[in-house]
């Protein structure tokens, strides 16, 4: 079903195919929602885990094979007037939109304000922390040590972000707000 058919959407830190952001992407765009991308290259080829030069590419012909509008942009999002810039080349490429995915970073204390800030105007802001997270950085001794801490017996993957990504962006989740969602299966920190 498309439950988000008509609706456009903002997701940042989208750089790598295996990472949280491109999950976001399908899972929004299998939805029926045009997709608005971003990425910083430059930041991923610092870490360590590095990423492929034409990645961003794959992850475009992958929301194009699912028919929606898609539109990205290599973008820095660290500087001051960053996100006018980006609200101007969003409302520029597909009109202003109606869902944003801060995938590149997010801080608690401004969920909570902003929620508050926001509310009368019928918009819904919350993060999301995934846990520890399958998208190409782990070891194998990593994933040997974490293991034992997910009772469901499996680490998490993009997948399970995605998904609840896409369930706060539905009107099924129009009461839910101000919220820091701990989706990460049962994690057990000790």
């Amino acid at each position: 079903m498309k439950t988000l058919k008509g609706k456009k959407a903002v997701v940042t830190g989208v750089s790598r195919q295996n990472g949280i952001g491109a999950a976001i992407c399908e899972a929004l765009a299998e939805a029926g929602a045009d997709i608005f991308f971003t990425y910083w290259s430059a930041y991923d080829r610092t870490m360590p885990w590095g990423m492929e030069q034409d990645e961003p590419l794959r992850i475009q012909r992958r929301l194009e094979a699912l028919g929606v509008v898609f539109h990205s942009l290599e973008f820095d999002l660290s500087k001051e007037e960053s996100p006018q810039i980006l609200l101007d080349k969003v409302c520029e490429s597909f009109g202003v939109p109606d869902i944003l995915v801060n995938n590149a970073c997010y801080s608690v204390s401004f969920v909570k304000t902003f929620a508050v800030e926001v509310a009368e105007k019928k918009i819904t802001v919350n993060a999301i922390n995934p846990g520890p997270t399958d998208t190409g950085w782990m070891d194998e001794e990593l994933k040997q040590y974490l293991l034992p801490k997910f009772p469901f017996g499996r680490i998490g993957t993009p997948n399970d972000a995605a998904r609840l990504v896409r369930f706060l962006a539905s009107d099924e989740a129009e009461w839910i707000t101000g919220q820091v969602i701990h989706s990460e299966g049962g994690f057990l920190r000790r």
